[in-house]
């Protein structure tokens, strides 16, 4: 199933795409042992990691294939952000060069709402285990604090139009 917003004139996709239980319980374990909370980027009192990670690549090639027959694009660039008791994501927007679209995976079942903001306004949604959102890259979007018992952890990442990669 694949909803899609239209969110203040800009477009939102929302769909499922699951992860095979050895690759999930891979990229969780990882996390497991590598988990250490700091600030960095909008990433606040939580983890994120920027680098190659035991399963990324095996979870970028199902989300690319995915990615490629429903949006013509790929995947520039991805990190993992974990968000324990407390921490959030500041407001923010993702820039870069080529960048066609933001998007999000997530990897945990109990996530509080990710908001997006234009104009003074705000759409939130609360995404679910395996749960994919594509947006507009320059949409503002955060995480408000919140007392958690569970991580919640995304795979975020900039996507790459295709057609443009033709042009270029």
């Amino acid at each position: 199933m694949i909803n899609t917003y239209n969110l203040f004139a800009v477009q939102l996709t929302q769909a499922k795409l699951f992860l095979p239980p050895v690759l999930h319980k891979k990229i969780l374990s990882f996390i497991d042992k590598n988990y250490t909370e700091k600030d960095l980027v909008s990433c606040k009192k939580g983890f994120q990691f920027q680098k190659d990670f035991e399963g990324k690549k095996e979870m970028n090639e199902l989300l690319n294939k995915f990615l490629l027959k429903t949006l013509n694009c790929y995947i520039l660039s991805s990190w993992l952000n974990i968000l324990g008791d407390y921490s959030y994501n500041t407001p923010h927007f993702h820039t870069g060069n080529s960048i066609a679209l933001s998007g999000v995976f997530y990897l945990s079942n109990q996530n509080n709402n990710i908001h997006f903001t234009q104009n003074g306004q705000v759409f939130s949604l609360e995404p679910k285990l395996f749960d994919i959102l594509i947006f507009t890259y320059s949409l503002v979007n955060y995480v408000l604090q919140e007392e958690r018992k569970d991580k919640r952890i995304c795979h975020a990442f900039n996507l790459i139009d295709v057609n443009n990669l033709k042009n270029e």
